[in-house]
């Protein structure tokens, strides 16, 4: 039987630990995954480090009187949106309408929370995830938006079970973009040249696997396999998925509404994850100026499915334009390619995005300048010709096992 909070993970700032803890028991109860702290700095380092799905957060604790609104600040100037409920004594009314203004979620005096908590957390996370989807196809990357955008739309309950498979697999396949991107090459554990040459689901699933296991793995990539697989324990059901998507595509068995409930509360756990905790941008530079300190580089935003969206970074290095970046907040523009190409169709200035799907084997033996084939991530069709000069077996004998 599924309990009501089972999996979920809920960080819980407040710094007398053995009233929270005893506050919290009926959320262990419901199948949470608790993780306590005893004050706001420690609350944001555990923000940025793990992945939460809902806050619980004291008013009156470290640092200075008003911790809470601390913690709640610095969440909202960070860009995080991860769903807070405000834990208040009495005599902070005052500050609990300014934690409402900080956009927390929800509030409940402590006295109230032995009857009261529980409720109000299934309530925010069943919110949370019943608009997953649609957040997803409005604020993540583009090449991520359009496929959870499709899964969405789709009603007919075997299709959807497919399209849910074809959408996890492209979060595997985006994050094993983002790890090779920003991880020095190194031989990934179980990835042979003939399992890249040609990738499946299970291979681009083994690629984030590896990656993650390597000490210099690049922190966006971290952080979004993480919304995925937060525990090493976690590896097991998301693989499951995997076997799914094999027997179902050689006939072997047929979709059932229990792999249509489990692919549905996977994909939307990921998304609410994903939607609270992205804090990057796909990027496509179109122009740069230098004022002799830095570079003022104009782009294009490719997030959610509509049009892309002007923007200006400032850079310390100049940035190769017409080329897929990762812009973040505390970190230089990460250059995507060879993995991620882009391509503006000139007719109607639409930016397409290509990712990594192999090689072009022909008979013969791979070469070093066998090329990379591309495939679109969520808009269908045939990939143009376009190519890059390190889109070769070279670059991708790198990541190997013999």
């Amino acid at each position: 039987m599924t309990r009501q909070l089972d999996n979920v993970r809920i960080l819980v700032a407040d710094d007398q630990g053995d009233v929270a803890r005893t506050l919290c028991r009926p959320l262990h109860k419901a199948g949470a995954r608790l993780r306590f702290v005893p004050d706001g700095q420690a609350a944001l380092q555990e923000v940025v480090t793990r992945p939460y799905d809902l806050l619980l957060v004291d008013m009156k604790m470290p640092p200075d009187e008003w911790g809470g609104l601390w913690l709640l600040r610095k969440l909202q100037s960070g860009g995080w949106r991860i769903p807070s409920l405000v834990l208040s004594g009495e005599g902070s009314k005052q500050q609990v309408i300014e934690a409402l203004r900080l956009e927390a979620a929800d509030w409940v005096v402590k006295d109230d929370a032995g009857s009261e908590l529980l409720e109000r957390c299934v309530k925010i996370l069943a919110d949370r995830l019943d608009e997953s989807l649609d957040r997803a196809s409005n604020l993540l990357p583009t090449p991520l938006a359009h496929r959870f955008a499709k899964y969405a739309r789709t009603t007919d309950t075997d299709k959807r079970i497919l399209e849910g498979l074809h959408t996890l697999e492209s979060v595997f396949r985006f994050a094993a973009v983002l790890g090779m991107s920003s991880t020095p090459p190194s031989p990934l554990r179980g990835v042979t040249p003939d399992r890249l040459a040609a990738p499946s689901m299970g291979t681009w699933f083994s690629i984030c696997t590896a990656l993650a296991g390597l000490s210099g793995a690049g922190d966006d990539f971290t952080r979004m396999f993480s919304w995925l697989v937060p525990e090493r324990s976690d590896h097991e059901s998301v693989q499951a998925f995997i076997s799914v998507r094999n027997a179902l595509a050689h006939g072997r068995s047929t979709p059932t509404p229990d792999q249509a409930e489990r692919i549905d509360s996977l994909l939307r756990r990921f998304a609410h994850r994903a939607v609270s905790s992205w804090r990057s941008e796909l990027a496509v530079p179109k122009s740069m100026t230098f004022d002799g300190t830095l570079y003022a580089v104009d782009l294009m935003n490719l997030q959610g499915v509509g049009k892309p969206v002007p923007g200006r970074v400032l850079a310390q290095a100049p940035v190769i334009t017409e080329q897929a970046f990762l812009v973040s907040r505390h970190a230089a523009p990460l250059s995507l390619s060879p993995w991620l190409l882009t391509h503006t169709e000139s007719t109607s200035g639409v930016v397409r995005c290509l990712l990594f799907d192999g090689l072009k084997r022909t008979s013969g033996n791979l070469v070093p300048e066998t090329p990379f084939k591309y495939a679109h991530m969520g808009e269908g069709g045939e990939a143009p010709r376009f190519s890059h000069p390190q889109a070769t077996w070279q670059t991708l004998a790198q990541w190997c096992t013999a």
